[in-house]
């Protein structure tokens, strides 16, 4: 049991109602924080909802600080589009100055927001120790194993990615006969795989976390959505890092496996 106020800032996406249910079982006092379109959905979990348009550092501290919380988990999509879309001005001060002093790329924005908190004596925990259950396993996680062409693409996969995550893009890579389809940039994994079925076709994706990235937030996740889109672009098998990629709906993910006939392999 936890028995501290803890704080979730809610992005799109499962990862972060994943992890509001698991903490709601474990009996905390929990803030959300929801940068969602959904809110709704994070209601039964919290003990106070926040609903947030617009992310801002300063209202979160306000918020996190009066709810007397001292731990914080980050998790979920924040669109990329709302740095690009939206003029400075509608964002605060605190945050405007982070997106002034960082990088645009996601890790080092997330860093510097991170830093901000922990400035605050607000620590910024795992949420990967939330849900231990869901990390991923090495070698086959699936009832089919990849096919020998299908490792060849993984291996050129992993390839791929040791040269463009430093970078601080390309989570995920499509290959199809070793060369590559569709590589992840800003609009995520989901979108980068819907142009794969103009493209080629069929292949393998393979996702892999940056080396030294801080765990703390931002691992690469996988979920229903990721095989049901392959599914949709002819994509035959899914390579994720163990021990550093999390497996939403882990029940309903493995059941679509096999019934998609996907091949999934830890790396």
């Amino acid at each position: 049991m936890i028995e501290e106020n803890i704080a979730l800032i809610a992005g799109e996406g499962m990862l972060p109602v994943e992890i509001a249910k698991k903490l709601h079982t474990l009996q905390p006092s929990t803030l959300i924080i929801s940068l969602r379109s959904d809110p709704e959905v994070l209601a039964p979990y919290a003990k106070k909802l926040v609903r947030a348009k617009i992310p801002s550092l300063k209202r979160g501290l306000k918020e996190i600080k009066s709810f007397g919380a001292n731990k914080l988990i980050m998790a979920g999509r924040i669109p990329k589009k709302i740095i690009y879309y939206l003029p400075l001005f509608l964002f605060d001060s605190h945050s405007r100055r982070i997106m002034r002093e960082s990088l645009r790329d996601d890790h080092s924005l997330l860093g510097s927001v991170v830093k901000e908190f922990e400035r605050e004596n607000i620590k910024v925990i795992p949420y990967w120790q939330i849900l231990p259950e869901f990390i991923a396993k090495t070698g086959k996680l699936s009832e089919r194993s990849p096919t020998q062409k299908e490792f060849e693409d993984i291996e050129y996969a992993k390839k791929i990615l040791r040269v463009t995550l430093p970078l601080s893009f390309g989570q995920a890579v499509c290959v199809a006969d070793c060369a590559v389809v569709a590589i992840e940039s800003m609009e995520g994994t989901d979108a980068m795989i819907s142009r794969v079925k103009n493209l080629a076709g069929r292949g393998v994706l393979v996702k892999m976390m940056k080396e030294g990235q801080d765990m703390r937030y931002d691992l690469p996740t996988v979920g229903p959505l990721t095989l049901e889109n392959m599914k949709s672009s002819g994509l035959t098998c899914l390579g994720i890092e163990s021990g550093k990629t999390l497996i939403l709906e882990p029940e309903k993910f493995f059941a679509l496996a096999q019934k998609f006939k996907i091949a999934v392999w830890g790396i």
